[in-house]
């Protein structure tokens, strides 16, 4: 392999390193976002079971809670983008909550071939390179 040809494949490794890298990232935010809708799925079962004027622990932030005294155990008010906030039943946000966790795994799966694709040709260039 001649001097140019190596500094284009170690170039070349060092822009699918880069990329590895970041697809890794947002990899690891997409499982956050996924375990975060696992959560409030969770929650929002918890909710249903409450009836109506109990009382309960509310985060407002890591950390903080606000003792919170339900009044609609059936409701829930939900962002759907733009600052736009909707009422919507139990049902319908847990519908809406499995839609998104069924999307994120959908691109998670398909971002972990692409993780996978590029490790492999990582490691083909560093076999070459070596």
């Amino acid at each position: 392999m001649t001097q140019e040809e190596q500094e284009k494949k170690a170039l070349e490794f060092q822009i699918l390193g880069n990329q590895y890298e970041q697809y890794k990232e947002h990899l690891t935010h997409l499982q956050k976002q996924k375990e975060s809708i696992e959560n409030l799925l969770a929650s929002l079962e918890e909710i249903s079971k409450l009836k109506s004027g109990e009382d309960f622990l509310s985060p407002l932030s890591s950390g903080v809670l606000v003792k919170t005294s339900l009044k609609e155990p059936d409701k829930v008010f939900m962002t759907v983008g733009a600052g736009v906030v909707v009422k919507k039943d139990i049902k319908s946000a847990r519908k809406t909550l499995e839609e998104q966790k069924n999307q994120l795994t959908l691109i998670t799966s398909q971002l972990q071939s692409q993780v996978s694709q590029l490790g492999n040709m990582l490691g083909q260039l560093q076999n070459e390179l070596s």
